[in-house]
């Protein structure tokens, strides 16, 4: 039977590993990945090759409670590609694959169409020519070469921004110019082609939250998908990027209803940049409190999400604050928004996401 409060149940049976009729330490002790996995979903985190030679101990958490690695920013274009006469660096993204591989964990593939992190060429392109010499080839080589190690792709990321102004409520970007909003069909009919055994994904942020902002957001996305899907692209799943904010109102009723847009359009859905930033004054409150919130924010949401069948996984942006993009100088410098804290010691968010997991709906392909 599946209980529908789900925050009732759990604050109810606190004791026990959460069905499984184990103690509560033995859940404790289980990876997040290997929870998630009950459920028939996976669980991860980006990271950057400089993890896997410099930290042993990040690593061994990393190692311990993904079963899905990403990597962070190496994989973007301009990580790949410094200048138009450059050949493509793929030393770091191999190095996170052959990790991977030897560890058993599947990479999952961020991000194949950008409007930021570009080689600074790009940004001058402005034909339907640039896209067949340089975007085209771009997208054909990448996914090409890992089309036997990535299983899932972000193709397009943040292709929707109404304030851009354009009755189609699509971003103005580099490749918008080329193409006009067709780019984004190109980009997953030519993903498809490299890469045949992956499922390709449409990756959006500010999407979960009540503001009139968002949801606009949520009305360019589901048009920007309704029309992919009727013209026959391509196109398997929606990345919910999930950068967290608790100074925005949520509303279940509406967070549901998304979701429930995006399973009728027969889409898979994925977290995949999961974390919390806090309010600027944080810095002057409790520090346990101020984790516990953060947790509080994962659940009213994830709790949702982990309703849906169509939901197959959860990517953390980082797995430690101590990694967090969150902390750099723009952001709170010391943010409290992921699932270990800066001595990778679990957070609240941890066992939030532990029980989240293992009471979570189980997913049929």
């Amino acid at each position: 039977m599946w209980i529908s409060n789900r925050r009732t149940f759990l604050a109810s049976c606190a004791g026990l590993a959460f069905g499984t009729g184990l103690p509560a330490a033995r859940a404790e002790d289980t990876g997040l990945g290997a929870l998630a996995a009950q459920s028939g979903r996976f669980f991860g985190a980006s990271l950057t090759s400089f993890d896997l030679q410099q930290d042993d101990a990040y690593l061994r958490l990393l190692k311990d409670q993904c079963s899905v690695w990403v990597p962070e920013w190496q994989l973007k274009w301009g990580a790949l590609v410094h200048d138009k006469t450059a050949e493509p660096d793929y030393a770091p993204v191999d190095a996170i694959v052959a990790a991977a591989k030897r560890l058993g964990k599947r990479v999952r593939g961020h991000t194949l169409i950008w409007h930021e992190h570009l080689p600074d060429f790009v940004a001058k392109l402005p034909s339907p020519e640039d896209w067949e010499r340089y975007v085209a080839p771009h997208i054909l080589s990448v996914a090409g070469r890992y089309r036997n190690d990535i299983f899932q792709w972000d193709v397009v990321n943040e292709a929707v921004e109404p304030r851009d102004g354009g009755a189609d409520l699509m971003r103005r970007t580099p490749f918008y110019k080329m193409l006009g909003a067709d780019y984004v069909s190109e980009a997953f009919r030519l993903a498809a082609e490299a890469a045949p055994n992956a499922k390709l994904y449409l990756n959006e942020y500010d999407v979960t939250y009540d503001e009139s902002w968002q949801q606009k957001r949520r009305t360019g996305v589901l048009r920007l998908l309704d029309k992919l899907i009727t013209a026959g692209v391509p196109i398997h799943g929606f990345g919910l990027q999930s950068h967290l904010n608790t100074k925005y109102a949520f509303s279940e009723t509406v967070y549901r209803q998304f979701i429930g847009e995006l399973e009728a359009m027969g889409l898979d859905i994925a977290i995949t940049e999961l974390d919390v930033r806090e309010a600027d004054t944080a810095g002057n409150r409790d520090i346990a409190a101020r984790r516990q919130r953060s947790a509080d924010e994962v659940d009213k949401i994830l709790s949702v999400a982990l309703d849906s069948p169509a939901l197959t996984g959860v990517v953390t942006w980082g797995l430690s604050d101590s990694h967090s993009w969150l902390r750099s100088a723009r952001q709170l410098p010391d943010n409290q928004g992921l699932p270990y804290d800066d001595t990778f010691s679990p957070t609240p968010m941890r066992m939030t996401l532990a029980k989240l997991f293992a009471n979570a709906r189980i997913r049929h392909d």
